[in-house]
């Protein structure tokens, strides 16, 4: 042992399936107690908290290498030889500092001594066993995940944000947590009106109080992550492949594809500020620009005060455009005149619940009927789900059309999961969107007047679209059903006929959600 300076190595993986070996802390002891017994010079202590089973994922190994070939070191002091290494090629590696002399001494507190001259096949054995209990339990762990998957249908990772695990060890799943859930669902809402940027996404977020796990702010791309993720519409994704969850989805398979479809149209973002309450809103009828708010400070002579002037006009972004720009007197008058069209009184309201509730009874019969048609589609896309996985463990088809064929039929059975609770809730829904309904067209002229600059543009984009400015002039179409409300006679007859034109009457708030 003389002229041997030690390196301890000491190394616990912090994955899950190393949860047996022994701590970092009780490794060092044990080393220690080596050191003082048998007088060791150890120089240099490392330690990590990393995987084995691939090379070159470990600075702390890489430094001992280092160390040793620059001859600072020349033995190294382990709790086992599973330490160093679980794979063939840092093996070889210590393997051939020994054989050439480099390395003189690897030694154990169990009394495992290698030298250059020792018999190294014991050692690449240690090795050898290492890297195929990795190899194994790997393998076993991976088809655990999978049988997990395909059997249990449990979700086979930590719960993500919106979520919480339940059950006991090995048959653990998630159910959305009660709390930030609901602000999971918010996000998807936001993000599926198209106005919003993640950035502000992720501040709306922060201040209803959603945060990470570890209590920090959501960052704008964790909620871009949320948002592509289909665990939040009841689905899970393990290996490429995409699996049938048994957990409950926070937001609707609905929902979710038109999330999607918005974040695909992103090429050029739009910024919604909120600052003015007409950014982002409309267009300029003869070029196709966007109308944007533009204030100009200016000496007022007379007075010899400044003061602001706010103009609205087109950006030209595409050249000249002949459309003048509009004060914001003038731009208001003309907006806020045809949106306040709307009119609606308590009468009408009191008389579109009545009507609604009388329909409850009929509508639970049809309900019953319709949910039993579902869930003979539900079995019967299972049954072929299961029919494909039978036919790709017979090789009856290739991995790509398996996946192909698997999502086809995952897509169709996640549509017919969405109509499953729509049908369950479909009475309270109608209620809450009809109530929704009056709710914005009692509110209207509260927010317009005084409402917050967010606010207005809320409702102005909840009631309207195609907004354009042309010719000194603004133009735009209400969304139905509000659009009822703008005319007195089918205002004063719409409800009383709702009872023998159920499907266009009632139907109308729930198209428009």
């Amino acid at each position: 042992m003389d002229n041997l300076t030690y390196i301890r190595y000491s190394r616990k993986s912090s994955e899950s399936k190393e949860k047996q070996v022994a701590s970092i802390k009780d490794q060092n002891k044990e080393s220690e107690e080596v050191e003082v017994r048998l007088h060791l010079q150890v120089k240099y202590k490392l330690q990590e908290e990393k995987s084995a089973f691939k090379p070159d994922q470990r600075e702390k190994f890489n430094q001992m290498i280092e160390l040793i070939k620059s001859g600072k070191a020349n033995a190294i002091l382990t709790w086992k030889p599973d330490r160093l290494c679980r794979n063939p090629k840092e093996g070889g590696i210590l393997l051939q500092l020994l054989q050439d002399g480099v390395l003189k001494e690897i030694r154990t507190p169990l009394g495992d001594v290698y030298t250059p001259e020792s018999d190294h096949l014991i050692l690449q054995i240690h090795f050898g066993m290492a890297n195929q209990y990795s190899r194994t339990l790997s393998q076993n762990v991976r088809r655990g995940l999978y049988r997990k998957a395909v059997d249990r249908k449990e979700y086979p990772r930590p719960a993500p944000l919106g979520y919480e695990g339940f059950g006991e060890r090995g048959q653990r799943n998630i159910k959305p947590h009660p709390i930030y859930a609901p602000l999971i669902g918010k996000a998807f809402e936001l993000a599926s009106t198209g106005i919003y940027s993640l950035g502000k996404i992720a501040d709306i977020m922060y201040e209803e109080g959603l945060r990470t796990k570890k209590g920090n702010r959501v960052s704008k791309s964790h909620i871009d992550i949320i948002l592509h993720n289909p665990v939040y519409y009841g689905y899970f994704t393990l290996k490429g492949e995409i699996f049938e969850g048994s957990h409950e989805g926070i937001v609707s398979k609905g929902l979710f594809d038109l999330v999607q479809e918005k974040l695909k149209d992103r090429s050029k973002p739009k910024k919604i500020t909120w600052e003015r309450e007409f950014e982002g809103l409309m267009k300029c009828g003869n070029c196709g620009c966007a109308i944007t708010t533009t204030v100009k400070d200016k000496l007022i002579k007379k007075t010899g005060e400044r003061k602001n002037f706010i103009y609205h006009h087109c950006t030209h972004r595409k050249g000249n455009c002949t459309e003048e720009s509009l004060t914001d007197t003038e731009f208001k008058e003309l907006l806020y005149g045809q949106i306040l069209q709307i009119e609606i009184d308590k009468e009408v309201w009191q008389l579109g619940l009545e009507l609604i509730k009388a329909k409850y009874k009929d509508e639970l019969k049809k309900n019953d009927t319709h949910f039993q048609y579902i869930q003979i589609q539900q079995k019967n896309l299972r049954d072929k789900i299961n029919r494909l996985v039978e036919m790709r463990s017979n090789e009856e088809l290739t991995k790509d059309e398996f996946l192909d064929q698997k999502q086809r039929l995952l897509d169709q059975l996640a549509s017919m999961d969405d109509k499953y609770q729509d049908n369950q809730t479909s009475m309270k829904t109608w209620l809450e969107l009809i109530e929704d309904f009056f709710d914005t067209a009692f509110q209207i002229r509260e927010v317009i007047n005084n409402g917050s600059v967010e606010q207005k543009q809320r409702i102005l984009k909840k009631v309207g679209e195609n907004f354009f400015l042309k010719d000194k002039k603004i133009t735009f179409s209400f969304k139905k059903p509000y659009d009822v409300l703008l005319k007195p006679e089918v205002r004063t007859d719409v409800l009383p006929n709702m009872d023998s034109n159920h499907d266009e009457r009632i139907q109308s708030p729930l198209s428009y959600r």
